[in-house]
């Protein structure tokens, strides 16, 4: 290689470097900027909103059972994660295995390496629902409107920079007001038991 062309290509690459390396400090200190300050305008509260809190579910639980006896050769999971049905989440030492019943997001662990399970035995738990759910209590006169099918902004009350977009189910009547289920993305931003915040129209 010749030495004019070599003296280029280390000019070139200093070059990226001091570029990249001011384009990551102004990257670093825009998000700080960002989770220091205020919430985003679109969720402070004003005279044409309604913000209304509950907390990151998703359809209640059930269990997942071994339903075949034998000793724990491998564990697949942690608690919280997402799984599709089918989804092997442990391994029997006789070549057994542990599946999913269906979508969900999996609980704690029940069982552990080396442990002999019988059929019966609870291995965790998995929610019923495959997707995230925000209920929240309207009570009766609140100047909400919101219709079955709307799109709502979701965030957590720890994080309000981190806004995702919900959409409304159906309302169920309760004792002195409604209660909504806002549906959320399974990868969404949130997790099971969290304080979240959901912004309404009036």
């Amino acid at each position: 290689m010749k030495k004019p062309l070599l003296v280029a290509i280390v000019l070139l690459l200093i070059g990226v470097a001091v570029i990249g390396r001011r384009w990551w400090w102004k990257s670093t200190d825009e998000v700080a900027a960002l989770a220091a300050g205020p919430p985003p305008a679109a969720l402070i509260p004003d005279s044409t909103t309604v913000v209304l809190s509950g907390r990151i579910g998703a359809g209640g639980t059930e269990p997942v059972l071994a339903k075949k006896p034998g000793r724990i050769r491998s564990i697949y999971f942690d608690a919280g994660k997402y799984v599709r049905r089918g989804t092997i989440i442990a391994k029997l030492a006789d070549y057994n295995f542990v599946i999913a019943p269906h979508d969900g997001f999996l609980g704690e662990r029940q069982i552990a390496l080396g442990e002999y399970v019988k059929p019966s035995t609870v291995v965790t738990s998995i929610t019923k629902r495959g997707c995230l759910l925000l209920p929240v209590a309207v009570p009766a006169g609140s100047p909400a409107r919101v219709q079955p099918g709307d799109s709502v902004r979701v965030w957590a009350t720890s994080r309000p920079t981190r806004v995702v977009t919900g959409v409304v189910a159906p309302a169920k009547d309760t004792t002195g007001g409604i209660t909504l289920e806002i549906q959320l993305a399974s990868r969404a931003p949130l997790h099971l038991g969290e304080a979240a915040s959901v912004q309404l129209k009036r």
